[in-house]
């Protein structure tokens, strides 16, 4: 009887979209024919990030040892029962095996992804090189050929254990040997490096020590950042755009101060002059979580500040899209702008700041500046509705703003077939650039999520290039530094969208745009990724073998460190599509896999940005710019 109200309630949603621009004026963006159930498609619907991880299994499957064949394992993943698939979400997240496969994973990826070996294979961080003498040797020359896991584990502690650098875990810190694994997740994040989960992981894989630094950065609690808003309530009467407020200029002299100069300080990588991105030092040791307790004088001047708009807490990461936008000139006052997957809101009311062009009085009833801001689950809209009733902007901002709630994959044109200036697309992800904060993400960690959010990202994105004008800017991005996820969908969507659709000059459709010149000059940027490799994971699957080698000399999950990790069951690596599909990989599309080398150059995937976490004491992001020529 429930199972069936909710079927019919779903109906209805789909029967009613909300649509609501605050203001009672839909400047033409939107008509009743544009909000039927066929444009509207799979509104009020479920969250994707939670069908996409219960499509995965749960990152994970059970220890049962079970020897069936793959299509069998493959068929009974996907007719599980919700006790079963609980019973897997709990081992996997009891014994640690989301750390161990997240080392593996991305000490499996080429140079470029997260890390980079250094020209004698040694690891930047450490000076510790694989063991390069094990390479060529016939499967029973290779070191421990022969002895069981537990010799082998005796024979490392022996010798000191880990990594080669004396911290690693010994015999008794083997992940995955009990549902009380010294993996498991801390009660809070861990402020001990040494002592975090990752590199527990890390001292069992040596031959992925490349990672050190960025599995150092990632135990790290994210450091506290904000911004100065652009517009805000206190700019009413304000000189020009680029000038602070005087509410603000108090709050700069203030945070410069003996009190709080040692706590928080203006980033050192924007321009000379910028005194609007403030980041906590690393030596400090100040994040959200820790606020209260290390500087409740701070947290008071943040709060008060964030409630008459002044500033805005948001992450490193989370303003790149919009800054890029506007930086370019794509994004601009008066312009027209979609946040298609707007919740939780930081990049729709910093948007806003831009098209309203100085606020306050100057955003005049006539001005034309106005943000769509859309998302799929009604809840998470609600949410967004809130942070924006609470940012303390002004109703002659925050008037600008339109809600809807809709499939972005299907996001309905407007009626009026005026497209969008400028479309952001900030899509559903796995989030592993999130772990700093979020400490629920890699305990359940597997790569068949992104996997299966990979066809929808793409769809989204697709949608996205249709929307914006010739001469308008797509900004795609995750917090994942996965490349399914990231150039793999960037590839497939300019793929899709200039296939057949070349101008009459031979010009792409749609292309990659460099990041803007003057814009955060000494940020540091990661160029996007050409190739890849995909990988899925069966833990029912022990002793599966992946693929070959890769050029780069790449281990398969075949060598000795992956033996210590039997406990979990094993990354299957397919070099390609018909290998996956010859094999029932779940989520299989030919897109996750690198394009040919020829189309990536003339893709131009290298303009892509990454942002490493190691590099500015960031979270893991990645942007891409893409233009619809005129």
């Amino acid at each position: 009887k429930v199972k069936g109200e909710e079927t019919e309630t779903m109906g209805k949603r789909k029967r009613k979209p909300r649509h609501d621009d605050g203001t009672g004026d839909n400047e033409g963006i939107f008509s009743p024919a544009d909000l039927t159930p066929t444009a509207v498609g799979g509104v009020g619907g479920s969250n994707p990030l939670s069908d996409a991880r219960k499509a995965a299994g749960g990152g994970g499957g059970s220890k049962d040892g079970n020897k069936s064949s793959k299509r069998q394992r493959s068929q009974a993943s996907s007719s599980l029962t919700p006790a079963e698939r609980k019973i897997r979400e709990l081992w996997h997240r009891k014994s640690g095996a989301g750390y161990a496969l997240f080392v593996s994973y991305y000490g499996n990826q080429p140079d470029g992804v997260v890390a980079e070996r250094t020209k004698s294979g040694e690891d930047e961080d450490t000076g510790i090189a694989p063991d390069a003498s094990r390479e060529g040797r016939k499967p029973s020359q290779q070191r421990g050929a022969g002895q069981s896991r537990a010799a082998r584990r005796r024979k490392k502690k022996k010798k000191g254990g880990g990594d080669g650098d004396g911290d690693g875990p010994g015999e008794d810190q083997s992940p995955g040997s009990t549902m009380s694994s010294p993996l498991k997740p801390p009660p809070s994040i861990s402020t001990s490096e040494e002592d975090s989960p990752l590199l527990r992981a890390l001292a069992l894989q040596p031959r992925s020590s490349h990672l050190r630094s960025y599995l150092k950065a990632l135990s790290r609690p994210l450091p506290l950042t904000f911004r100065l808003r652009r517009n805000s309530s206190a700019n009413e009467g304000s000189g020009d755009d680029g000038q602070l407020s005087e509410a603000q200029s108090k709050l700069v002299k203030t945070l410069s101060g003996d009190s709080f100069v040692h706590l928080v300080r203006p980033v050192p990588w924007a321009k000379d002059d910028s005194r609007t991105i403030y980041q906590s030092p690393r030596s400090a040791n100040l994040s959200k979580s820790n606020l209260s307790s290390l500087s409740p004088e701070l947290k008071d001047l943040l709060v008060q500040h964030s409630q008459n708009g002044s500033l805005a807490r948001q992450e490193i990461g989370s303003m790149l899209p919009v800054l890029a936008l506007a930086g370019g000139g794509w994004m601009k006052a008066e312009g027209r702008v979609l946040d298609m997957c707007a919740s939780p809101g930081s990049k729709t009311l910093q948007a806003v700041e831009v098209v309203t062009d100085g606020g306050g009085k100057k955003a005049s009833a006539k001005a034309k500046g106005r943000v769509v801001a859309n998302d799929v689950h009604e809840a998470r809209l609600a949410s967004l509705r809130d942070a924006v009733s609470r940012s303390g902007l002004p109703p002659s901002l925050t008037s600008r703003i339109a809600y809807t709630n809709f499939d972005a994959s299907v996001f309905p044109t407007p009626k009026s077939g005026r497209l969008f200036d400028a479309v952001i697309v900030d899509v559903p992800c796995s989030g592993d650039g999130t772990v700093r904060k979020d400490r629920h993400v890699l305990p359940m960690w597997g790569p068949g999520t992104g996997n299966a959010l990979h066809g929808l990202q793409v769809r989204i994105l697709v949608r996205a290039l249709e929307l914006v004008r010739a001469g308008g800017v797509v900004c795609y991005s995750t917090c994942s530094l996965n490349p399914v996820e990231d150039e793999a969908v960037v590839a497939a969507a300019l793929s899709r969208i200039n296939e057949g659709n070349d101008g009459a000059d031979g010009r792409a459709a749609v292309e990659l745009v460099e990041w803007p010149d003057d814009l955060l000059p000494r940020l540091r940027r990661r160029p996007g990724v050409k190739k890849w490799r995909i990988a899925d994971y069966d833990a029912g699957a022990h002793g599966s073998s992946g693929g070959s080698k890769n050029n780069d000399g790449v281990g398969n999950g075949t060598d000795e460190q992956d033996d210590d990790n039997d406990d979990f069951g094993k990354l299957t690596w397919y070099d390609t599509f018909e290998d996956a599909t010859e094999a029932f990989m779940p989520h299989a599309e030919t897109t996750l896999w690198a394009p040919s080398p020829e189309v990536a150059d003339d893709l131009k995937l290298e303009r892509c940005v990454r942002l490493w976490p190691e590099d500015q004491d960031t979270g893991g992001f990645f942007v891409a710019l893409i233009r619809k020529p005129f």
